[in-house]
């Protein structure tokens, strides 16, 4: 996403992106001044999370439940069984996401949803990071992504391709097996 340059009823300004803040300029100072501030902005965007080569506590670690058998993530149909608060939060976010998204390329179910939360918490034993606190923030995180997509039909980050699968039929990204 490059710096841009743009007009409106303020003034003249450069920004980061379609979205970024404004560093507005009257003076040709200025507008290298406003120029150097959005290119900061768009490095500081798109700088990667520090590595911090922390691994997972080995409490945090798991392999396997009782309560879900192995696979059971592997499909939208799969009986994923979470807790009612979580399947709660999971319900709104699908009522949200299909009342805004009505084609049926784009509307998401609660077994899909429940797919990524588990593959997500599961995932949450082998990745890490500093900046994700708990296994159920980086399960989230992963539902959140999988609606961005859906919505988009392109991911915030390409390497995002592990719950395309889950994908309904119509949708771009959707594998073709």
């Amino acid at each position: 996403m490059p710096v841009e340059r743009g007009e409106d009823s303020r003034g003249a300004f450069y920004r980061w992106g379609k979205q970024g803040k404004k560093y507005r300029y009257t003076t040709e100072a200025g507008r290298k001044r406003a120029k150097a501030k959005a290119t900061l902005q768009g490095r500081a965007a798109q700088a990667k999370a520090p590595d911090s080569g922390a691994k997972p506590k080995r409490s945090e670690r798991r392999r396997g439940s009782r309560r879900n058998q192995p696979g059971s993530a592997s499909g939208a149909r799969g009986g994923i069984k979470i807790s009612a608060e979580t399947e709660q939060a999971l319900k709104t976010k699908v009522a949200a996401h299909n009342e805004e998204h009505q084609a049926a390329g784009k509307r998401a179910t609660l077994g899909a949803l429940k797919a990524v939360y588990r593959r997500g918490a599961g995932a949450f034993s082998t990745s890490h990071s500093p900046r994700v606190s708990s296994r159920q923030q980086w399960a989230m995180a992963r539902v959140n992504a999988f609606l961005y997509l859906l919505a988009k039909g392109r991911p915030r980050n390409s390497k995002y391709t592990t719950d395309n699968d889950l994908l309904p039929k119509g949708h771009p990204r959707r594998p073709r097996a």
